[in-house]
Order: C-alpha cells, then structure tokens, then sequence
C-alpha cells in the first residue's frame, strides 16, 4: 500500500479512538438518561433536540464541510475562510433560530416543549464559532486536538447534566449542560487554532460571503437533507402520538446512532486526508480497503442486535422500554448500510462532485418525508422504523450506481463477514438464555474466530495495522 494511503488509514485509528473514547461515555450516561426522566420526558427531551437537529445545517449552509476540503488543500486560507465563515455563520443562526420557533408553533407543540426548543437552539450561535474551529482543524488533520475538545465537552456534560438530573432540573438542565460543554470545547479549539495560525484577526471580507454561500449551497442541502431524514419522523411522532411513543422509538434509535459513531470516527478522518490525496490510485486503494472494512465492522452489530434485541433493551433502559423492541429490531438493519452511505458521499465529495450527493439525498429524503407524513399518523414508530431502512437502503443504492462500484464488491469483501455473522447470530440464539454479557463476549469471540477461518482476516490484515502505528508520516501530512 502506498505511503499515503497508510496515512490517510492511520489518521483514522486515532480519529476514531479518541471518539470512541467518548462516545463509549456518552453512550453510557445516555443509557442512564433515558432510565432517570422516563419514557415521557425522554419523549419531549428527544422532540426538543430533534427540531433542532432538523434545521442546525441552515445555520452553517455547508460552510463546515467545504472549508475542510478547502483547508486540507490549502492550509494558508485558514484565516481568511474561518473568520468569515463565523461572522456569516452567526447571522444565519439567528435566522435559523427564528424558523426553528415558528415551525414548532406552527406545529402546535405546548410552551412547555417550545421553551426546550428555544434553549437548545441557543447551540446554534455557539456552533456558529465552533463549527469553523473545529472544520480548521479537521481540515489541518488535528484529530488529536478534535479528539481533546470533544473529550472536553462530554465531561462537563455528563457532570453537569448528571447534576441537574439529580436536582430535578429534568430535561432543561441536560440542555444548559449541553450548552456549557459546547463553551469548554470552543474555548480550547479556538486557542489551538490561534496557535497553529488557523485562526487569524481580520475583518469580515463582505465581498467573499456571496462565494462562500454558492460553494457552500450544495454541502447545504446533502445536510438538510441528511438532518430531515433522520429527525423528521421523530418530528411528526410528536404531533400525533405520545410523547412515551417518541421515547420509545428514540431510546431505539439512539443505539443506532451509537453504534454509527464508528463508522462517522473513521469518515471525519479519511474526509480530509483523502481530500489531499494526489494520486487516484492512491485514492482507489483507500476506498476499496474502507468499504470492505466497514462492512465487516458493522455486520455483526446487525445480526447480533437483532437476536439479542429483546434483552438488551430491558436490560439498558428497563421494563417501560419494551415497546422499543420491535421498532430495534427493523433498524438495527440500517446499521451496515449507514456505514456505507456516510464514507461513500465523503467519496463522491472529494471528487468534487458534491451536486450528485446532494441530489441523491434529496430523492432520498423526499422519499423519507413522503412516506412518513403518510404512514405515521397510522401506525406509529413501526412505520418510521421501516421507512429509515427503506431511505438507507436506497440511497447506498444511489451511491453505489454513481460510483460504479457493484466491480469491487466481492465474496471475500462482503459475503465471508456476513457468513461469519450468520454463524454468530446461531450461536446466540441456541445459548440466549445464557447471561447477556456472556453473550456479547461470546459473540464477539465466535465472528473474529470465523472471519479467521474462512480467511476473511489474516496476515494481509495484521500488516496493514503494523503498518498505520509507523510514525513516519507521508508527504505533505500536517501535524
């Protein structure tokens, strides 16, 4: 494999531990959340943050992901692009914020839910600062320093949010810690990249913000497009069902999420070392190798949840939580394809073809909607459970038509992880009385020792990863 190719992939071990790190954190008090306010407080804390989510990337209009790509390639406009970047970032946050209020009380939601709305969207004008900060680094391949300000964040939400739970603050103290961390994280990324000469003082240049409105419209819309998909059925479940139903299908959806945040850890990486990648070929090798780890990464994530999915829900949330269930089991499927639909649009990005991901996503998405505004107010969270594994499913169909790449899927690549999966999931359901941590470790054990066996892992594989913890870095590898 090639020098950078071995870089681009080291990059994303250590991207991907110090999230790890975290998100196994976060993960946690997550878990402790949905248990302590219930499946009703859960249910409007979940709305709260999904009307948010929904509309967030309007305040960034795709500022984020092109000043990354743009960074990667050439370091020396990092002052230039960070600092008007959040001046406009700001003004459309405000923006943001006022539609995100009106929609909800279009919606008709209760003031109580619409003050949730209003704290939380407060984020919006943090992120207006941070957002940038945060893309200088990426684009810099600081991840150790995104890793640091990320850790940072979680603490002070976690601590903070653990004591407003104890107080009985409820949900609007877990937001006021949210906002709190955010602060922490944009105090120390704004000093590293002051350091480093990414964040320099100048006057907003009025005259680039047209530029970067039309360069950054096409990374928009795949944001508001992605945001909508995920968040819009959580949306419409609060308008015509309980609260408790949005719970349970959030407690759901949230060890999905879970668990892609391997799969992000790894694209937050590769995005921009691949961005810098000279050579095609170099670029081939990364994506070929990336897919085929993906997969076998995700697979057994899929296979086991849905076998041990009516205990692992008890057993984290509670009994009240067992209507979740059901809703799990459908989109645990989606876990393998969200890994793939992620790093795949991160490919077409690079390519600068950012149009054809755009456009894939809002057929997506459209499709999303659609579905959603007609199936929800009849069958609930099975309904938006199967139209998020339908909307996954084709857009990685999309992306793979784009990028031609049924060539490169092969047996070895795909077929050997999904049978060692298969032999996993047997194991797990004839030893499902056994303890549930025992089944884990089990089931961890049994797909490694079949993926050895059927030669889908071997001494192809323990070089490579010998190869990513060299610490010679490739030409032009910054920090």
């Amino acid at each position: 494999m090639s020098a950078l190719a071995v870089t681009v992939l080291r990059n994303t071990m250590f991207g991907l531990g110090g999230r790890l790190a975290v998100k196994i954190l976060a993960f946690a008090f997550s878990v402790w959340v949905v248990r302590r306010l219930g499946q009703e407080d859960f249910g409007l804390y979940a709305t709260a943050l999904a009307y948010v989510t929904a509309f967030a990337i309007l305040s960034d209009w795709g500022l984020a992901p092109y000043l990354v790509r743009e960074i990667a390639r050439d370091r020396g406009r990092a002052g230039e692009l960070v600092g008007n970047a959040m001046a406009l970032r700001f003004l459309l946050a405000l923006g943001t914020i006022g539609l995100i209020l009106g929609v909800a009380r279009w919606n008709g939601q209760p003031m109580f839910l619409l003050g949730g709305i209003a704290l939380a969207s407060l984020s919006l004008l943090l992120y207006a600062f941070q957002g940038p900060l945060e893309a200088a680094l990426q684009g810099a391949r600081r991840l150790d320093w995104i890793s640091a300000a990320g850790v940072l964040q979680q603490l002070m939400f976690v601590a903070l949010g653990a004591l407003a739970l104890w107080s009985g603050v409820g949900f609007y103290g877990l937001i006021g810690a949210s906002l709190i961390g955010t602060i922490a994280a944009m105090v120390l990324t704004a000093r590293v990249a002051r350091t480093l000469g990414l964040l320099t003082p100048q006057r907003p240049q009025w005259r680039l913000w047209p530029i970067l409105l039309r360069a950054g419209l096409p990374f928009g819309l795949i944001g508001l497009a992605v945001n909508l998909s995920y968040k819009v059925d959580t949306i419409l479940l609060s308008i015509w069902w309980p609260a408790g139903v949005v719970g349970w299908y959030n407690a759901a959806y949230n060890l999905i999420f879970s668990i892609a945040i391997l799969s992000n850890a790894a694209n937050v990486a590769l995005y921009p070392s691949m961005a810098a990648l000279p050579d095609p070929e170099a670029l081939a090798s990364v994506v070929r190798r990336a897919m085929g780890y993906l997969w076998l990464l995700s697979v057994p994530f899929t296979v086991g949840g849905w076998v041990l999915g009516d205990r692992l829900i008890p057993a984290l949330y509670g009994p009240s939580f067992a209507p979740s269930i059901p809703a799990f089991r459908i989109l645990i499927g989606v876990v393998p394809l969200m890994f793939l639909s992620e790093y795949l649009g991160y490919v077409i990005l690079v390519r600068n073809r950012e149009w054809l991901v755009a456009r894939s996503l809002i057929l997506s998405t459209s499709f999303n909607v659609a579905l959603n505004l007609f199936m929800i107010p009849r069958y609930g969270l099975m309904a938006a459970a199967w139209i998020t594994l339908f909307t996954e499913l084709l857009l990685v169909g999309q992306y793979v038509f784009l990028l031609r790449l049924w060539k490169g899927m092969t047996f070895d690549r795909f077929g050997k992880p999904m049978l060692a999966a298969g032999a996993m999931g047997g194991i797990l359901w004839i030893l499902k009385g056994f303890p549930l941590p025992v089944l884990l470790a089990l089931g961890a054990l049994v797909y490694g020792l079949a993926l050895w066996g059927l030669g889908a892992v071997g001494s192809a594989e323990w070089q490579f990863l010998r190869q990513m913890t060299q610490r010679t870095p490739a030409s032009g590898e910054v920090g």
